[in-house]
């Protein structure tokens, strides 16, 4: 298995004098930060586990791999004899971070990763100025507006909050930094750029007085919505971010109640997720003489209020003989035994 560059545990090696990090397993090059370089080392065929020949990539005898900040130039032959040049420094375990600390290096940037799709439809009102409350449903923290100047390759760009300052911190700063680096190497490279772009790629959406065009891009914590108009006078680009952990609670907080369980002890717990509304009845309702366990349904979706008299059907061994169908007819009524009308 392929170690994380960025986590890996190394040690502390000096190879053709120069410092650099060595691992008796395989780096995932997809972890390797960008302006470093990653070399494998072969061993011999009569013990694999000797450091023998240092090359770009090995499948058979490979002895170990080394992470270095510089590159080393290759021979024709595409292997550097490492025998006589490869020295382990007695210092212990030694990460990116910590080599990085102890030769004064910058530690490198996070290899940004995402993908970036044409917004749907019913989407183009995430790109345009909500009202506060909706801003704040959202999760919205704040907009970049953007403009190539009078040539098209310039880049203007100002910072414009929707959010509570806290949603604004460090690390949203940081990520945003990154996002907005990457995009500048393809869209909002320059006008003309983004016009290619916005050609190749769709993503037309209502709104404004010329066309305009939405993107997404979704990481673990935010959602970016790139709004870009590829027309000369105006401002070119729109980038609102929105903080999803605020917006899944909010709209958890808002989504309704599918039903409501309590205890003989006083614990209430209530359910806005059908599947687990169902999955406590299912298995608290079997010990409800001894915790006093009591439900209620709330919701108005007459396969969940089956579902429910189905579990207590079945707990006493029978078959629940409504069909779904008198549920839609009746979506009041239904069994409630061990529950709450």
């Amino acid at each position: 298995m392929a170690v994380n560059a960025r986590t890996e545990e190394f040690q502390h090696i000096e190879v053709f004098d120069k410092p650099a990090l060595f691992t008796n397993g395989r780096i995932a090059r997809d972890t390797v930060p960008k302006g470093w370089y990653c070399y494998d080392i072969r061993g011999s065929d009569d013990d694999p586990g000797e450091l023998c020949y240092m090359e770009e990539n090995v499948v058979v005898n490979h002895a170990g791999s080394v992470l270095m900040p510089e590159k080393l130039a290759m021979p024709k032959s595409g292997r550097l004899d490492v025998r006589d040049e490869l020295g382990f420094l007695d210092e212990g375990d030694m990460t990116l971070r910590e080599f990085c600390e102890a030769h004064q290096l910058p530690y490198p940037a996070e290899n940004m990763k995402f993908h970036i799709r044409p917004a749907r439809p019913e989407e183009a009102g995430l790109f345009y100025a909500q009202h506060p409350e909706e801003n704040k449903r959202l999760g919205a923290v704040g907009c970049v507006r953007m403009d190539f100047g009078r040539n098209g390759n310039e880049f203007w760009h100002t910072w414009w909050p929707r959010g509570p300052e806290e949603l604004n911190s460090p690390a949203f700063k940081a990520e945003l930094q990154q996002i907005v680096g990457k995009l500048r190497e393809d869209v909002l490279k320059s006008r003309f750029a983004m016009e290619r772009f916005c050609y190749d790629h769709g993503g037309k959406i209502d709104g404004g007085y010329v066309q305009n065009y939405g993107y997404i891009v979704e990481t673990e914590r935010y959602r970016y919505c790139l709004r870009c108009n590829p027309s000369p006078g105006d401002y070119n680009g729109y980038l609102t971010a929105y903080d999803l952990a605020v917006q899944r609670q909010n709209m958890a907080r808002d989504k309704p109640l599918v039903g409501r369980v309590t205890y003989a002890n006083g614990d209430t717990q209530e359910f806005t997720d059908a599947e687990a509304f169902l999955k406590c009845v299912r298995e608290e309702l079997p010990y409800r003489p001894t915790t006093g366990f009591r439900y209620e349904v709330l919701a108005d979706d007459p396969s969940v209020r089956k579902q429910v008299d189905d579990i207590v059907f079945d707990l006493y061994g029978e078959e629940n003989p409504r069909q779904l169908e008198e549920y839609q007819k009746m979506p009041d009524q239904g069994m409630t035994m061990g529950g709450i009308k």
